[in-house]
């Protein structure tokens, strides 16, 4: 291979010229879409109605409902504001063109970031480009504009800080992600296990607590009011899925899908998974306890920006696995991990490429 080339694609060299020349590209794709593809209402126009309550003075979680919607508000009250942003300036659907606009700006700034992730984990350069093929991705962002864009932003920006050793930070965006969705909690384990080994306990607990407080701020108009029907709506664990919008276990049927025990025999395989990853894969604690208390006080040795990156999306896809049901707009969870996973795996070179395809 010519040398130059080689370099361009497998060296740290190569990742200004292909991210730039990748965000160009897909930000012309991107412009397209939005101007050429038509618009699919799911649940947007819910969303900024949602926020218009908001807007008025409504402050009981319980009754931002609005009617002729999809059904009342069951996310925290980040993804409110957020749309109450997009309410604002697109007030009408006339101006939905705006918002879709500011989901691509969206879009592109998540390919940044995990651009910044990869090269910060010592990822060859070539994968970046692979990021921006991916047509569901375009249609959840710009053509449906769903919440979970908007809470990945954050998430990856905590990765992004994570990587830099700049624990409050990462909290601080943590807990922004976890405002909007929370699905940011299947990136918890991998979280406090980082947290854990870089600083300690008192680091870890330090660090949750301001996620936990970042939590009440944000809540803090509607916990004032009535915080049973804030927490009750917004971190609803308790919520049952429809079997018509399950994309992974489908093939289970609507009564084994929603038959009690199949959520807790999922709640028990990714519970077990996590304990194995963390004996035999993350630590060495399958060798002792000494692993943890000698970290107990002031962590160890700072784990490589590579090593937060993958624990991160492996605490990540464990969950994905044993959700208890996936939706289309979900993959967006992990669509922009899939790269980094295939490349650190320790499959056969040519499979990796495969696999990420």
């Amino acid at each position: 291979m010519n040398p130059t080339l080689r370099a361009l694609l497998f060296t740290q060299e190569g990742y200004p010229l292909l991210t730039g020349a990748t965000l160009l590209l897909d930000s012309l794709l991107t412009g397209l879409i939005i101007g050429v593809v038509p618009y699919t209402e799911i649940d947007y126009l819910t969303y900024v109605s949602q926020a218009k309550l908001f807007l008025e003075g409504e402050r009981n979680y319980s009754l931002i409902d609005p009617p002729g919607g999809t059904g009342p508000c069951v996310y925290p009250a980040g993804h409110l504001y957020l749309y109450s942003i997009l309410a604002y300036i697109a007030p009408s659907p006339d101006l939905l063109w705006l918002s879709q606009y500011i989901f691509g700006a969206v879009y592109l700034g998540t390919l940044l970031l995990v651009s910044r992730i990869y090269q910060l984990a010592g990822a060859p350069p070539f994968l970046i480009p692979l990021l921006a093929l991916s047509k569901r991705l375009h249609s959840i962002y710009v053509l449906r504009l769903f919440n979970d864009p908007l809470g990945m932003i954050f998430l990856y920006g905590s990765i992004y800080y994570m990587c830099m050793y700049r624990f409050k930070l990462a909290s601080v965006l943590f807990s922004l992600a976890l405002s909007v969705k929370m699905n940011a909690l299947l990136f918890l384990p991998g979280f406090c296990l980082i947290l854990f080994q870089s600083g300690g306990a008192y680091i870890t607990y330090q660090n949750l607590l301001v996620i936990f407080f970042v939590q009440i701020l944000i809540g803090l108009p509607f916990i004032g009011f009535s915080a049973k029907d804030y927490f009750s709506a917004a971190f609803d664990f308790s919520r049952a899925f429809l079997f018509k919008w399950t994309v992974n276990w489908r093939f289970l049927g609507a009564e084994l899908f929603s038959d009690p025990r199949t959520a807790k025999a999922l709640l028990i395989l990714h519970v077990s998974t996590l304990l194995l990853f963390l004996l035999f894969k993350w630590t060495s604690l399958s060798r002792g306890i000494s692993w943890v208390t000698s970290r107990w006080m002031d962590g160890g040795p700072l784990p490589s920006a590579r090593y937060i990156a993958i624990t991160m999306a492996t605490s990540n896809l464990i969950g994905i696995t044993f959700a208890r049901s996936l939706h289309y707009q979900f993959y967006s969870w992990y669509a922009h991990q899939i790269p980094l996973l295939c490349w650190a795996s320790a499959l056969w070179w040519p499979l990796r490429c495969v696999s990420t395809v």
